[in-house]
């Protein structure tokens, strides 16, 4: 809306569009609450397959440092 629009508006006219305005803002702030708290939601339900993962990385780190002392050991 240009500026010249604007000064064309009756100040009740101005309101009811700051208060439509303001509740669009309002509409918009609870959506991207909620879709962090549906991301922490879905982080948190999954948390185990991360911790299964981590447990088998840190699996094949033990297995790999293992057989580097075992070489080491061999020379």
């Amino acid at each position: 809306m240009e500026s010249d629009d604007l000064s064309s508006l009756s100040e009740k006219k101005l309101k009811k569009l700051i208060n439509e305005t303001q509740d669009v803002l309002d509409q918009l702030k609870a959506e991207l609450k909620q879709r962090k708290l549906d991301r922490q939601h879905h982080e948190i339900d999954h948390m185990e397959d991360y911790f299964e993962d981590a447990e088998h990385n840190l699996s094949n780190l033990r297995l790999f440092i293992q057989k580097v002392f075992s070489e080491i050991r061999k020379r």
